[in-house]
């Protein structure tokens, strides 16, 4: 998320070193800024160009705003569909919060969206606000290739959540061998502690959300390891949806989070 603030813009403005934030090298230098024993209350962008064939640095500063209260949630919709020929399509229409702008056009019955508000107002920044400049965007449909094939469609409603719980699903089908309603299911985790997307872009250093389902004892390791924790209700944090095409047998697998009022249909 440092790298995001760093890097992430319009593309026709800013030019984004996706060779060297994508490379195995940068991998494992990042790995190493992790401490198990404690959390991380900084926010620490890298040099991924070190790792591209052009050494071309990109001077560009990061601003973090501890004040302010932008929320890291918004109003948005996750659909996935898969036909008989297995063509994948994954999209979420999106309006950023509940009923956009409020503007209607016209008596054309759709309104204007507020995404406006994820621009930077800091001259500068890669995502900061310039005419005809299109604004970063948290919206993040995804598909899964196995072996080059079709194998996962993936995606999550919910701002800067969505990128958190779709990976959380994504480990739990791939590392922990879940079914794909056993990994919407299985217990969350989120943190704000980055900045968020919706303006004034705060981040709150060190914030960290599990479902009360998580065991207690975890709760006060993570305290205890310095994440200024809050426990939310169970099966309160966000929403998920997937769709897993068994490679072996053709067969369509479909989650659905019963966090939210989603429904997985077949026909």
């Amino acid at each position: 998320m440092a790298d995001r603030e760093k890097y992430l813009g319009d593309m026709d403005f800013v030019k984004i070193p996706y060779a060297g934030l994508l490379s195995k090298e940068y991998a494992r230098e990042r790995r190493t800024l992790i401490d198990m024993s404690k959390a991380s209350l900084e926010l620490r962008p890298g040099t991924p160009e070190k790792f591209m064939r052009s050494t071309d640095a990109v001077q560009r500063d990061v601003h973090v705003h501890l004040e302010g209260d932008a929320d890291h949630y918004g109003d948005t919709s996750y659909i996935a569909v898969i036909d008989k020929q297995h063509n994948m399509v994954g999209f979420e229409p999106s309006l950023h919060s509940g009923f956009g702008t409020g503007v209607v056009v016209g008596d054309l019955g759709f309104m204007f969206t507020c995404r406006g508000d994820y621009y930077s107002l800091t001259p500068g920044e890669p995502n900061a606000l310039e005419p005809g400049k299109r604004p970063r965007s948290t919206l993040q449909s995804t598909l899964v290739l196995k072996d080059g094939q079709p194998y996962l469609l993936i995606g999550s409603p919910g701002a800067d959540d969505q990128i958190q719980r779709t990976m959380q699903t994504l480990l739990n089908i791939l590392d922990f061998g879940m079914n794909v309603q056993q990994a919407i299911e299985a217990p969350r985790w989120s943190t704000r502690a980055f900045p968020a997307s919706p303006f004034p872009h705060t981040m709150y250093p060190g914030d960290l959300s599990v479902e009360a389902s998580i065991p207690e004892v975890v709760w006060k390791v993570l305290t205890a390891r310095g994440h200024k924790l809050r426990v939310a209700r169970d099966w309160t944090l966000g929403a998920n949806a997937a769709i897993l095409l068994d490679p072996r047998t053709g067969v369509l697998n479909a989650g659905v989070d019963p966090r939210t009022e989603g429904y997985a249909w077949a026909k």
